[in-house]
């Protein structure tokens, strides 16, 4: 068998780590990176700015480039990832010689994350995959054939315990502590709340500068207006006693690619509560949920007087990824999906 992978080739992404997954279950995989191929120009941008739906220009090249790499290799199927800049043409183009396959993060009705071109190429596509379970009919309703719901996952080698000295643990650690991007959702709502609070918080991640500067996570210093992924992130952890884990409610998202990540780097995971974290994980065995302010506080309070009980849930929940969650058992799916087409 032989894929064409179309995303990011930067360590830790999904395209990236989808790229390792199918090479460790010796697929003859290549990687056609994104990057470098279009820019969005300074036009362009203030075009999308004001669009529900943003059209892309100088993407002829990257097109392609994807076709004549089909050409040579000769793929079983090519998976995209956010394939928002391929053009309906160049699918039907595609489809001559392959079969072409999405896998999709973001909420389908949010159309400023998406393109024109996507949304046109949905019926065009074999199969579509996605990280947001809501997308499955979203999908199926603008004409998709096959919709599935996959979502993110963890990479033993990227996302593991790593292990901290004392010093580290006392530059990067805190008793709560909340690795990712900002939002003006539960996330900051609930940081800003739990510092007025008095826990000692730290926060890492992108777009914190957005919070508003005379909030206590500022005053405090708890914000450190610096990311970590990868062996980074996994210090963190390990300095921390519980990492908090938020959804993007405005995505719609249920399960978040940090679900199975902050396991499987051996966090203990306090995450806020959707449909599909009971299923992902088992409650109070291998990860601990909350839905209000309220419970998240009584639980942080209960389990940073309850060091045995955090361990048993790093462990059983790490188990649990491990075993269920990698991207080689979502590759797996994608080609179980594949071999259904023939």
């Amino acid at each position: 068998m032989k894929v064409l992978i179309v995303g990011k080739k930067i360590a830790g992404s999904s395209s990236f780590l989808s790229f390792k997954a199918f090479q460790e279950i010796s697929i003859n995989v290549q990687i056609l990176c994104s990057n470098g191929y279009s820019s969005e120009s300074l036009i362009n941008r203030i075009f999308n700015k004001f669009c529900d739906t943003p059209e892309y220009w100088g993407t002829k090249n990257f097109n392609e480039a994807i076709i004549k790499k089909t050409k040579e290799f000769m793929p079983d199927f090519i998976l995209f990832f956010k394939p928002i800049l391929i053009s309906p043409s160049t699918i039907t183009e595609l489809k001559k010689y392959t079969k072409v396959f999405s896998w999709y993060p973001d909420y389908i009705p949010f159309h400023k994350t998406a393109s024109v071109d996507f949304f046109n190429s949905i019926p065009l596509y074999d199969c579509h995959f996605s990280f947001n379970f809501a997308n499955v009919e979203e999908l199926k309703n603008k004409g998709a054939k096959l919709s599935f719901f996959l979502p993110c996952a963890a990479d033993p080698d990227y996302h593991k315990p790593v292990g901290v000295s004392d010093q580290e643990r006392k530059e990067l650690g805190a008793d709560v502590v909340f690795v990712g991007t900002y939002a003006k959702e539960k996330r900051s709502e609930y940081l800003e709340r739990l510092c007025q609070d008095g826990y000692n918080i730290k926060i890492y991640g992108d777009g914190w500068e957005n919070h508003p500067k005379s909030s206590c996570l500022w005053q405090k210093n708890y914000i450190q207006s610096k990311s970590f992924y990868g062996e980074g992130m996994s210090k963190v952890l390990d300095a921390s006693k519980i990492t908090l884990a938020f959804v993007r409610e405005h995505n719609k998202e249920t399960l978040a690619c940090r679900t199975y990540e902050i396991p499987a780097a051996g966090g203990f995971m306090l995450h806020q509560r959707t449909a599909k974290t009971g299923e992902a994980l088992e409650e109070d065995k291998e990860g601990v949920f909350f839905s209000t302010y309220e419970e998240m506080k009584e639980k942080i309070d209960l389990y940073l007087k309850n060091e045995n009980l955090r361990k048993e849930i790093i462990k059983n929940g790490r188990e649990r990824v491990l075993k269920e969650d990698l991207f080689i058992h979502r590759v797996q799916r994608i080609i179980e999906v594949f071999n259904g087409l023939k």
